[in-house]
């Protein structure tokens, strides 16, 4: 692979904490215009592989790139400089301030960032006087999204963003990472919700066992024999 065609990549990552080596030689990267997901069983590697690309983690071995440009060594606040926006699991929202609290704060830290729109997009206009802690995980969900895209990432990463998630929002956030991909975002996902993600994605990378195979478009990986054995079951049935 051509390092020039991807906005980020982390490849032959390796990552062991204490004696358990939770990464072999795993690879993630994220093309402009493209959702990529990441598919894999709890315990793959799907998060840690995933922090590693954000710069949270350091790998024992492998290498972060953005642009083609090799990052040693990759750090968030680095990452975050040029584009890349790390979305956790567990939301992005103080309890106790309000939704609009949160958008003041983006306004206010990031320059030309278009809340108003974010906020239209996201559907939570009538959210903003509400205390993050009184939100329902659906909405939880979509503020912290809107607070990532209200940065204008370039890379977005975003760790099983649809999980514990009601059908509909799971659409609704689904969608939400669709446009962002529509407008030139490179979008990087994870999850076990298959049906929607294969809806949205362009790319599919199977986690298993410490590494990663590039399964290709949604339609090969329904095809994919081994793939369909193992991960998605013989009576899978997309949406």
């Amino acid at each position: 692979m051509s390092g020039d065609a991807y906005a980020l990549r982390a490849e032959g990552v390796r990552k062991v904490f204490g004696v358990t080596e939770v990464l072999t030689s795993a690879s993630v990267w994220a093309r402009a215009g493209t959702v990529t997901t990441l598919m894999g069983r709890n315990g793959s590697g799907k998060t840690t592989l995933l922090r590693v690309a954000a710069g949270v983690l350091r790998p024992d071995q492998g290498v972060v790139a953005v642009d083609g440009v090799t990052m040693v060594p990759a750090k968030l606040h680095t990452l975050a400089t040029l584009g890349v926006m790390f979305l956790p699991q567990g939301r992005l929202l103080v309890p106790s301030a309000s939704v609009a609290d949160h958008f003041r704060a983006v306004h206010v830290t990031y320059d030309g960032c278009e809340v108003e729109k974010v906020i239209e997009a996201a559907g939570i206009g009538d959210l903003m006087s509400q205390r993050a802690e009184t939100l329902s995980g659906g909405e939880q969900a979509r503020v912290s999204l809107g607070l990532a895209m209200a940065r204008s990432p370039r890379v977005l990463l975003a760790d099983e963003p649809l999980v514990g998630l009601a059908p509909v929002d799971q659409e609704r956030l689904g969608g939400l990472l669709r446009s962002l991909a529509t407008e030139g975002v490179a979008v990087v996902t994870s999850g076990h919700d298959t049906p929607v993600l294969m809806s949205i994605s362009d790319e599919i990378i199977w986690s298993v066992a410490g590494t990663t195979h590039h399964i290709g478009s949604p339609e090969t990986a329904r095809e994919h024999h081994q793939f369909r054995r193992e991960y998605l079951g013989p009576g899978f049935r997309s949406t």
